[in-house]
């Protein structure tokens, strides 16, 4: 299943970075790190779900990881990196404080089990609108994309200012054209005849294009 494949580039990934992280100390691999081992759970409890089946547990759990927090989670990597770091940590502290409300909500929602056999119900139907687990997954993944265009934005401009600094443009680049292939993948899955094996595929392909741009740091000027 492309689901296991997707789960494993993004645990090889996590490691490349945090063996950056602790050469380096720098904060946007620490929050890198956390983002791909959020997509490597969620991935793997999809594949989980694809093989035996989703029960309200493993649902709960694929929905906040790879619904709610990944997206915005790889994106304060960014926001370390482009931004100043008092403002930078401040966001992760929110976000830390977010992400442990939105995950007591995720474990006491109510789920509609009877919806979990179909894939739009494994993709978020089968929880109510206007929970906070469902508006976590609006409202932070708009964030985190936002995050993750504007610092594509900002470093490319800043690449023609200081006339160097094109490895961060690509990086952040590629990051947000796999944030934006993975976001494809759910629009993709919801359509007639797609299916969370659809899923998977766009999830491989968006992690590997996000392992390329990160390989770049450092090899371009």
């Amino acid at each position: 299943m492309a689901a296991i494949l997707a789960s494993v580039i993004s645990a090889i990934f996590a490691w490349v970075v945090f063996t950056r992280f602790t050469r380096t100390g720098r904060p946007a691999f620490a929050a890198w790190t956390a983002g791909l081992l959020i997509f490597a759970a969620a991935a793997a409890c999809q594949a989980i779900g694809e093989r035996i089946g989703f029960n309200a547990p493993l649902f709960r759990a694929f929905y906040l990881l790879g619904g709610v927090l990944g997206v915005i989670w790889l994106s304060m990597g960014t926001l370390f990196l482009l931004a100043p770091a008092r403002g930078a940590r401040i966001a992760t502290l929110i976000l830390a404080a977010l992400t442990l409300l939105i995950s007591v909500d995720a474990a006491v929602v109510q789920v509609d089990a009877a919806r979990l056999s179909s894939t739009s119900g494994v993709l978020g139907d089968a929880i109510s609108h206007g929970s906070p687990l469902q508006l976590g997954a609006v409202v932070l993944n708009i964030v985190g994309t936002l995050i993750l265009v504007g610092g594509s934005a900002w470093s490319a401009y800043r690449l023609l200012r200081d006339h160097g600094g094109a490895d961060r443009v690509i990086c952040n680049v590629l990051l947000t054209i796999g944030a934006f292939v993975i976001a494809a993948g759910f629009s993709a899955a919801k359509i007639a005849g797609g299916s969370l094996d659809t899923l998977g595929v766009y999830e491989a392909i968006g992690i590997a294009v996000m392992f390329v741009g990160f390989l770049s740091i450092g090899r371009f000027r």
